[in-house]
């Protein structure tokens, strides 16, 4: 039976509710979730039944809010102070009113209701964050986006345990990097298999769009390993979202965010999960070498191809990179053989 989380124009809040619900369904269930991305609403169908008396209560759920790789503080970073009382508070909506939630998002025409319930946080939907979250010194106070609580739990419990946040500290200044993919078609069996995939622990970053250039690289070499296991790929996602936070005299608040299109990569592994691994470890070693000092603008490059995968942007990647062998400063086993370069000019256009 399929269940539809039918989209608001928040692409972090929308996908975070759908891989929420992959979560929930997958705890109800015991079995594989499958998302898929129909335009106008995710749609998720579980393989498995949810039983008469199921209830939330077992070890799997419990797990999601005691183990310490869930971001529940990340998420409710906005929140200061009152992060694990914003954490309850999911857990006990989640526990009371999953019939009703998974009963409403069976029609495709649910919608979630807008001026109501809970306020967004800033470490789930930047687009939707207003208001101060916490008192100020000063007698102040703005309206806050506000949208149904069960979906708003349902987004928090998603985001919690499937995105991505990488703390940095900036001339004093505290930041977050956060980072969510976005489901086209795959497949949700537990969330740390989700983590395995989507949490790369070797990210190293100059800038946001740096950072979601070379997350992409990291997530689709995930993906080729799989696929070339399986002889195909088997899960697809479309794009990832990114935007960061920053610290300020008052509170964390969202800055810049947008999305990185993954199409021009999840169709080279398609294509060719064995050829494409020579292209994706020359790009990841870009980004490494480009994250130590002296070689922004190599990481620059490689996140510009990435970005745009024009000829421009492959062209300017090769200058670069000849000039750093030029100094020396790359290992002959470091270097691009004939198949990565050719994978990278399959995927350019011109």
């Amino acid at each position: 039976m399929p269940f539809f989380v039918t989209k608001t124009g928040l692409d972090a809040f929308d996908t975070a509710r759908a891989w929420g619900l992959a979560v929930l369904l997958n705890v109800l269930t015991e079995d594989e979730v499958r998302l898929r991305d129909a335009g106008w609403a995710f749609i998720l169908e579980p393989s498995g039944h949810i039983h008469n008396n199921a209830q939330l209560t077992g070890l799997s759920w419990g797990t999601l809010f005691a183990a310490e790789d869930v971001q529940w503080e990340q998420v409710f970073v906005t929140h200061r102070g009152r992060q694990e009382a914003q954490k309850q508070q999911v857990r006990q909506i989640l526990e009371t009113q999953w019939q009703s939630l998974l009963s409403d998002l069976q029609r495709p025409d649910n919608l979630v209701v807008v001026g109501t319930g809970e306020s967004v946080p800033g470490g789930l939907e930047p687009a939707a964050f207003k208001g101060l979250r916490h008192d100020s010194k000063a007698r102040y106070s703005e309206g806050q986006f506000e949208v149904s609580e069960e979906h708003w739990a349902l987004a928090c419990l998603g985001m919690a345990t499937c995105g991505t946040y990488r703390f940095s500290r900036e001339a004093g200044q505290t930041n977050w990097l956060v980072l969510l993919p976005v489901p086209q078609d795959a497949r949700f069996n537990y969330f740390r298999d989700v983590q395995e995939l989507m949490r790369n622990r070797g990210l190293q970053y100059t800038g946001v769009q740096n950072a979601a250039a070379h997350y992409a690289v990291q997530l689709t070499e995930q993906l080729r390993r799989r696929a070339a296991a399986q002889g195909s790929l088997q899960d697809r996602f479309s794009a990832v979202l990114y935007f960061t936070l920053f610290g300020t005299g008052q509170q964390t608040k969202p800055s810049q965010g947008s999305q990185l299109n993954l199409t021009p990569l999840m169709e080279a592994i398609q294509r060719d999960p064995h050829g494409t691994e020579a292209m994706l470890r020359w790009l990841d070693y870009c980004f490494r070498l480009g994250a130590t000092k002296g070689a922004e603008d190599l990481a620059l490059a490689a996140t510009e191809l990435v970005m745009r995968w024009d000829l421009d942007a492959y062209e300017r990647l090769v200058r670069v990179f000849a000039r750093f062998i030029a100094k020396k400063r790359v290992r002959y086993d470091n270097l691009p053989d004939e198949r990565a370069l050719t994978e990278v000019m399959r995927n350019v256009t011109t």
